[in-house]
């Protein structure tokens, strides 16, 4: 696996048990939390069909974060006094959760975009096991 790749699918395994500990302490699923289980399957077993699904999770990471940022744009416009993030009582500034938020995104487009990924999951080595009946 290559580097740039190994370093998506450790972000996705962090998600991953995030997910996992989000869905257990809070019985709350979502497709953004849930939906990075396909691409670690497809990942790890090289198949041809993981860069179609990495495409449409991060689609919709993309789709999320750029309607997070509307809506605080527009919170933003309204009142801005009262636009804040909050989070077990401390204040998270949103200017550098912005940045981290966008560069992420980016970072995941620019790996699944780039021909090291596009040649390593044209190779389908994927021998998932087979289930009988």
């Amino acid at each position: 696996m290559p580097f740039r790749l190994r370093v998506l699918f450790i972000i996705y395994v962090l998600v991953a048990i995030g997910c996992l500990w989000r869905a257990v302490t809070f019985n709350a699923f979502d497709l953004l939390t849930v939906g990075v289980f396909p691409v670690l399957v497809g990942l790890w077993y090289q198949s041809k069909w993981a860069h179609v699904v990495l495409y449409v999770y991060i689609s919709l990471q993309s789709l999320g974060v750029i309607a997070m940022s509307v809506v605080a744009l527009i919170a933003l416009q309204i009142t801005p006094e009262d636009v804040k993030l909050e989070f077990q009582g401390s204040n998270i500034p949103l200017i550098p959760l912005a940045i981290g938020l966008y560069s992420l995104v980016i970072f995941q487009w620019w790996v699944a975009l780039s021909k090291v990924s596009k040649k390593y999951l044209a190779n389908d080595k994927s021998k998932l096991p087979e289930v009988h009946p």
